[in-house]
């Protein structure tokens, strides 16, 4: 059973999930109509950055690290082998292929991660946070930094997996309610400023700069992932609901989505009916898998006590965890 005290990241995996098959299905339609190109814009600028804040969220200590690595990068390595297998040559093996990106680039940014632990001792959280944005900022000048390796995407989402890391998942969101709403509002007045002036590629954050101004353009995308993720956080319900043990682990929906989406691309479906298909196929993947257990593996033994410190995350295991707790 969910524990209702975490339920509210079962829910916004949940939609994060729906976000990311829905942006799949309507992604060859976007330059065809403007609402379709709207909901694509807003979907690219919370879904990865989420999903990646997610992912590091319950990374505690070193040993997790090497855990999720010896089951993340074979899983990477493997896919990736049937991709170059099966791509009749358009796809290259030092370069992820579509989806498979995000396993690369989590693998890798869990090795950063131990390296943290093993030499810094958990200590320079902030500083190391802002060093993170910096470099994702500076990284598309470099011409080499791009697809391969997933090295763009890879270095530009990092400071959202390490800012998850120093988070502890106990926090009370609804804290910062008003924050958030503030925050919305300043990102909804941005994003209807700038328009268009964003090339919907951009937002992918997979390629090298084309002009040296881009990286005025990647720091507002920190930001905007940034205020729209805390907004987010802050009002995901924090109950149980019908759909919450959909989002306790959305790795084989992830992962089983993109066959169906490109086999659905072949037809031609009203927009809206892409809605209804995303949330049946995450119901079947919920029933054909049957998951179970509490969301994260919490059980019993969970910590009591609500006390938190800001950007304190103690290097001792809090929660006994499944490996739910680390996938998409």
């Amino acid at each position: 059973m969910v524990k209702l005290r975490y339920a509210n990241y079962c829910n916004l995996k949940f939609f994060l999930i729906f976000l990311v098959i829905y942006g799949h299905l309507i992604e060859p339609r976007i330059w065809e109509s403007d609402i379709l190109m709207t909901q694509y814009r807003w979907i690219y600028l919370i879904h990865m950055p989420l999903f990646s804040f997610l992912s590091g969220l319950f990374v505690n200590k070193e040993k997790d690290c090497g855990l999720q690595l010896i089951r993340i990068l074979p899983l990477y390595l493997f896919l990736q082998m049937v991709a170059v297998l099966f791509g009749n040559g358009a796809v290259k093996f030092l370069t992820p292929w579509w989806i498979l990106w995000y396993l690369l680039s989590y693998s890798i940014w869990l090795c950063f991660t131990w390296l943290w632990f093993r030499f810094c001792k958990g200590k320079f959280k902030i500083l190391l946070l802002i060093c993170s944005i910096v470099i994702g900022c500076m990284a598309g000048l470099f011409p080499s930094v791009g697809r391969e390796f997933s090295l763009s995407r890879t270095l530009v989402f990092f400071p959202y997996f390490f800012a998850g890391v120093i988070m502890h998942p106990a926090y009370n969101w609804k804290k910062l309610r008003i924050a958030g709403i503030i925050a919305f509002i300043v990102a909804f007045g941005i994003i209807l400023y700038i328009g268009d002036n964003v090339p919907v590629t951009f937002l992918y954050q997979a390629s090298p700069y084309v002009s040296k101004k881009e990286i005025l353009l990647r720091l507002l995308c920190y930001f905007l992932g940034g205020a729209l993720g805390l907004f987010s956080l802050t009002i995901t319900p924090n109950i149980r609901l019908p759909f919450s043990k959909i989002g306790t682990n959305t790795m084989p929906a992830y992962l089983l989505h993109a066959p169906i989406v490109i086999g659905l691309r072949w037809l031609v479906i009203p927009w809206q009916y892409h809605i209804i298909i995303a949330i049946a196929f995450l119901c079947i993947m919920y029933v054909l898998t049957k998951w179970h257990g509490t969301l994260y593996g919490i059980i019993s033994t969970e910590r009591r006590d609500n006390s938190w410190q800001p950007f304190k995350k103690s290097t001792k295991s809090v929660l006994n965890r499944s490996i739910d707790s680390y996938y998409p």
